[in-house]
């Protein structure tokens, strides 16, 4: 605070008597002002509190914000993502929300063979999850990790390139823990090109054709420029990923970090506003199977599609005894890694706001308010 003298007291004191008192209560107002950034204080005019988002101002609404404890508490959440990755069946569960199997063929020059064959184990993220990618690189102990920036986006991606390791390491991980998303299916033709090249099949144009037709059958098919090098290649059938079992919560866990999402709804009435509590998981229809194995494991929730997107399916829980019964203690009990934790955190508090009724008061909607605002694309 700006240092005071006599002569300001001068101007507004005409005597010594009324300048100490000015400065008795200058004095005063600086311990009070302190005194209210770290602490709860709710019948003030104004508030300015220190956050894990910085400094915040309210004006009139009795709500400070987040006390110094709470930006503790804040630093000790995001202190809880650095977390060893102990569970493989997370490693799968995640794979299966996140990751991509892939074959890359690069046009050679001064070749027998004008194409050279790639394949990639990659997972990207976006920057902020650039330790999670750090954890799944050692658990696995082999891969890189590079940064790019697309569309002034920034991502990190984890990617295993080596046959070797890929042979060693990355297949008999997924055999050993197999997904249960189609992704699975991705998977199996990867296998079965990377036991072609074991056996030095992409050095032959016969070979060469073979791994072509089964990459068609992968992902989303050829690139135009492999169907204009390859015009008679037919894809093979692609296998038939069916009968999926949730074996371990942690695939479940692993899942839900990449796919799920936490979200809290506010509706604004002519009266009040109303809160609700909602977890979401989107997949291609496709999945649409394995949606409902997982709304059969937690025994709750509804399984719909987006009329303005045919080719999404969604799995929806808003019911809140659900959430409060049977969605968050699971989640309690078999924690998240990733960001999805913090978020899944002040999911949790406003769940208790409204489970000690505090949503009805004016104080709890400015306190739900500012926990959504910091929620999934609000979390910087």
């Amino acid at each position: 605070m700006a240092t005071v003298t006599w002569a300001h007291f001068a101007i507004i004191a005409n005597n010594r008597r009324e300048a100490i008192l000015a400065l008795c209560l200058t004095i005063l107002f600086a311990i009070v002002f302190t005194a209210l950034q770290g602490y709860e204080y709710y019948e003030a005019a104004f508030t300015i509190a220190d956050g894990v988002y910085g400094s915040t101002f309210f004006m009139a609404t009795g709500f400070h914000g987040l006390t110094r404890k709470d930006h503790r508490k804040n630093i000790r959440k995001y202190n809880t993502l650095n977390k060893k990755i102990k569970e493989p069946y997370w490693v799968t569960g995640f794979a299966d929300a996140e990751s991509y199997f892939s074959i890359r063929f690069v046009a050679l020059k001064d070749k027998k063979l004008s194409w050279a064959v790639n394949p990639v184990f990659g997972i990207e993220l976006h920057e902020k999850d650039f330790f999670l990618l750090k954890q799944i690189q050692t658990f696995f102990g082999v891969g890189t990790i590079i940064h790019r920036v697309r569309n002034g986006n920034p991502s990190s991606i984890y990617s295993v390139q080596s046959i070797t390791d890929l042979q060693n390491i990355i297949m008999p991980h997924f055999k050993n823990y197999p997904m249960l998303t189609q992704k699975q299916a991705d998977f199996e033709l990867f296998c079965q090109i990377i036991e072609l090249m074991e056996n030095k099949e992409h050095f032959n144009l016969n070979g060469l054709s073979k791994i072509i037709s089964i990459r068609a059958a992968m992902n989303k098919g050829l690139s135009d420029k492999l169907k204009i090098a390859f015009p008679n290649i037919i894809p093979i059938s692609r296998p038939l990923i069916k009968d999926q079992v949730i074996k371990n919560p942690y695939w479940l866990v692993g899942f839900v970090d990449g796919e799920g999402c936490f979200y809290i709804r506010i509706t604004k009435t002519t009266l009040n506003s109303q809160m609700y509590l909602k977890f979401i998981i989107s997949q291609h229809t496709r999945d649409n199977g394995l949606l409902h194995i997982i709304k059969n494991y937690l025994d709750c929730g509804l399984i719909e599609t987006i009329s303005t997107n045919p080719n999404q399916s969604i799995f929806k829980l808003s019911k809140q005894k659900d959430i409060f019964e049977k969605l968050i203690p699971f989640f309690n009990k078999y924690s998240l890694l990733g960001i999805k934790l913090l978020n899944f955190q002040d999911f949790c508090e406003v769940a208790q706001l409204m489970k000690d009724k505090e949503h009805l008061t004016d104080i709890g909607i400015e306190k739900i308010k500012f926990l959504k605002s910091g929620m999934n694309t609000g979390r910087k």
